[in-house]
């Protein structure tokens, strides 16, 4: 096995905990509530600060990986996760909790940004193609853990084991990490704030960054609303209800293993082009369905044609900024999870006014805006 292969596999792992990290609350949302007595307000600041260490670690870790290289970055990200979960656990301290959801998220962050980073400059000529397949081993992580967890408590295992087993295994993808080498740094100076915040003035990066805010934010309402939606439309039981979200999930995965060979043969702009308007479909079929089950099939489709856009925009930032991709990755994946907060809030204060069967409106919409992006994007690569 080469050298590249195992940094992507590597890198396919640590990318796992990104994926536990986006699922750790409602994977242990019993937890809290038995063990501490505490109330939904609780869990939801602790939900708001997990998504600020996300946030921040998104934003900083591309210009230490352009100075420092990755696998240093990469190791403080998996601990912070590993320590986070423990510390749940262990420190029986409700004070402290959201503190440990800050570094959980804060790892989760910086782990997301640089897997993405490592796998664009291993395959500088494939980049859309890898991290679509990255994209699978993130998959892995948001389902595995809830799955897990889940068969372990049927096992008579209490969550302090099953964490505590979980944070013993995160240690893998430590020490595979560790023995690995890993590219070198590509910069030879810190960048500084002026730098930095010069790369907002940028209408690629801008463009690019906006892009994902809507993207980012349709994946955060399609698993926060559409149960309600659902629940509501079809007149079916919560319980349910949910089967959207592990639909939808699957299917984002299925297509982004089935999208690292697609991208190696058609061309980006049309595959991304081609999933916007599969998402479309998906929409129109969610609207006019009149059976919980097609309504789960149109989720199913929309899952698919949301699926490209993150590993295509990402190759397209780093094949306009290859010298810079830690920092320009870290701005576009901090404006997706900006779009991801606050349109999410935005929805459901819309929602809250004007009804849930005004949904498919809002995602067809931020769809629409999508495409408008994409073909200015594609012009303004052309031009530069």
């Amino acid at each position: 096995m080469n050298q590249k292969t195992l940094q992507f596999i590597a890198a396919g792992t640590v990318m796992m905990l990104f994926g536990i990290t986006m699922v750790i609350i409602g994977t242990i949302n019993d937890f809290l509530t038995s063990e501490y007595m505490v109330d939904k307000l609780f869990v939801g600041f602790s939900a708001s600060i997990l998504s600020a260490g996300i946030l921040i670690g998104s934003f900083t870790f591309g210009s230490i990986v352009d100075r420092f290289g990755y696998k240093w970055i990469m190791l403080l990200g998996i601990l912070m996760v590993i320590f986070g979960i423990e510390g749940i656990i262990y420190i029986h301290s409700i004070t402290v909790i959201p503190y440990f959801f800050f570094l959980i998220g804060l790892g989760g962050g910086i782990t997301n940004g640089v897997t993405n980073v490592v796998v664009a400059d291993i395959y500088p000529n494939n980049t859309s193609s890898y991290l679509s397949l990255l994209g699978v081993f993130y998959g892995v992580g948001a389902f595995g853990l809830p799955l897990i967890t889940s068969i372990l408590l049927d096992c008579g295992l209490n969550y302090e084991s099953i964490l505590s087993i979980i944070g013993v295994g995160l240690f893998i993808p430590f020490f595979f990490v560790l023995l690995l080498k890993f590219p070198n740094a590509k910069q030879s100076k810190t960048i500084t704030i002026k730098q930095y915040l010069k790369y907002f003035t940028k209408p690629t990066i801008i463009l690019i960054g906006l892009f994902l805010f809507y993207q980012s934010a349709i994946e955060a309402i399609i698993p926060t609303w559409i149960p309600t939606y659902l629940k509501d439309i079809f007149l079916v039981d919560y319980s349910k209800a949910l089967y959207a979200i592990t639909v939808s999930g699957i299917s984002i995965t299925v297509a982004r293993l089935l999208l690292s060979q697609i991208l190696k043969k058609v061309s980006s702009f049309t595959v991304v082009l081609s999933s916007l308007f599969i998402t479309i479909f998906g929409i129109i079929l969610l609207e006019i369905s009149d059976s919980f089950i097609i309504g789960l099939t149109a989720i199913g489709i929309i899952g698919l044609g949301l699926a490209s856009s993150f590993p295509v925009m990402l190759d397209f930032t780093a094949n306009k900024y290859p010298e810079n991709t830690g920092t320009t990755f870290s701005i576009v994946i901090g404006i997706a999870l900006i779009g991801n907060i606050l349109l999410n809030l935005l929805v459901g204060y819309i929602l809250q006014i004007f009804g849930i069967n005004k949904l498919n409106l809002i995602l067809g919409l931020f769809v629409l805006i999508m495409t408008a992006l994409l073909f200015t994007i594609k012009k303004n690569l052309i031009k530069t």
